[in-house]
């Protein structure tokens, strides 16, 4: 068999050998355990009984425990209940059994009883994948056929070997393994397509399977690329992840899954979440689409920002001539002679801030009054000086009713200008949080 293990494996790794007893993960076990000590690597098995075929699922892992027992082995059991798992989740038994088992593998792998585990999926295997995804409905990661992304964990030596090469395997050093007889029933979806539509397809298409396997590769290499270009589009920030505009529609897609996955809908995200982050981009600023658990996405210009939408925190105190602690922001009002340039911060004119004035968070209806410019919604203003609104609700504004003199950090009003008759000058300082 032409089996390559230098990219998968290293020196001194230990590899733990998924084996159910059958002819696929006992011919791996066999040549694993006969290359271990050319490749510096400790090769041990690791079992796991689904409890799907009661005795005789019990059977074939007390095979395991013998062989391994006689060949000096070292054996990993692990014991599960796929049938529940399946009942309880509303799972077909195949998944529930895939799920529990990667879940055994992973536990070997944390618990520090080995580095990787190998599986024995081969290339008929891969096609089968790639058939069953096609079926169902799928993209370019659905046709790349089985899963190897587990960050180098789970390794599959086998996946480009054939099942004749594996059964000529096991006839020539006499390897004994045992038959699940579930493998010739065409209950189960995978086994329906193995013994009812490859020997179809087979009829015509003799080289099926090398030809299928020629375009999963092309398929992932093509995935695996399109996956770089769409992670360049996002970008994490404090609180949430930005996805940048221009993005045609492709790229955006895998870059908004990546997005949503970031921000904690690792499972909670559908198509429809998708195609309506993607409606943004042709909306305009500010526009804004709900997701789950209490995730908001907003346009803002050139990216559409996606975060989990903050408290509002409806804050106030009064205003008065001093250092205020506001929340976790600080600001100082401090009265000051004339200042030499205007520029170098915020003054206002302490006696047109009337009395009973507040200091606040946001509230609807505020207006604000720039300098040299009329009135309007303090949202509309926030909008022309490009202020994200997932920061709005947390900036503090000085004001009276729904007239805001002061927005601290960005500007003062036109009401309160210091002018030739000022009197009485304050200049504004504020410290944001952090």
């Amino acid at each position: 068999m032409n089996v390559e293990l230098s990219k998968i494996i290293k020196k001194g790794e230990t590899i733990a050998v998924a084996v159910s007893g059958g002819s696929d993960s006992m011919a791996l076990l066999y040549y694993m355990h006969s290359i271990a000590e050319k490749y510096g690597v400790k090769v041990i098995a690791l079992n796991v009984e689904h409890g799907i075929r009661k005795e005789t699922s019990k059977a074939d892992s007390e095979f395991v425990r013998s062989f391994c027992r006689a060949n000096g082995i070292e054996l990993l059991s692990y014991s599960i209940d796929s049938i529940k798992k399946a009942k309880s989740e509303k799972l077909s038994v195949e998944q529930a059994a895939r799920i529990l088992r990667y879940e055994c593998f992973f536990s070997a792998i944390n618990e520090k009883k080995c580095d990787k585990v190998a599986t024995a999926h081969h290339q008929r295997d891969n096609v089968e994948s790639v058939l069953i995804n096609l079926f169902r409905g799928t993209g370019l990661k659905g046709v790349s056929g089985i899963n190897t992304n587990y960050e180098d964990k789970i390794i599959r030596p086998f996946l480009s070997v054939t099942k004749e090469e594996i059964m000529d395997y096991v006839a020539e050093n006499s390897i004994p393994y045992v038959t699940d007889e579930t493998n010739f029933s065409d209950d189960y979806t995978r086994n329906y397509v193995r013994l009812k539509v490859l020997p179809v397809i087979k009829e015509i298409f003799p080289k099926f399977e090398e030809s299928i396997s020629r375009f999963s590769e092309i398929a992932k290499a093509e995935d695996e690329y399109l996956d770089i270009i769409a992670k360049e589009k996002v970008k994490v920030f404090d609180g949430g992840v930005k996805i940048a505009l221009p993005c045609h529609p492709v790229i955006f897609a895998r870059a908004a899954i990546f997005a949503l996955k970031y921000i904690g809908l690792e499972k909670d995200w559908e198509k429809k979440h998708v195609d309506g982050l993607y409606k943004l981009t042709e909306n305009k600023n500010s526009a804004s689409f709900s997701l789950p658990k209490k995730i908001l996405a907003v346009k803002e210009y050139d990216k559409i920002v996606i975060f989990k939408e903050p408290a509002v925190e409806k804050r106030e105190i009064p205003f008065s001539v001093g250092k205020t602690e506001f929340g976790e922001d600080t600001i100082e009002i401090e009265q000051v002679s004339l200042p030499k340039n205007f520029k170098d911060g915020f003054y206002a004119d302490l006696d047109k801030i009337p009395d009973g004035a507040i200091i606040r968070t946001k509230r609807d209806g505020d207006v604000f009054t720039k300098f040299g410019s009329g009135s309007k919604k303090l949202n509309d203003y926030f909008t022309d000086i490009k202020i994200p609104i997932r920061k709005r609700n947390s900036i503090p504004v000085i004001a009276k009713g729904n007239t805001v003199y002061f927005i601290c950090g960005i500007a003062i009003s036109e009401l309160v200008r210091v002018d030739k008759n000022t009197k009485n000058i304050i200049q504004l300082k504020y410290q944001p949080r952090g």
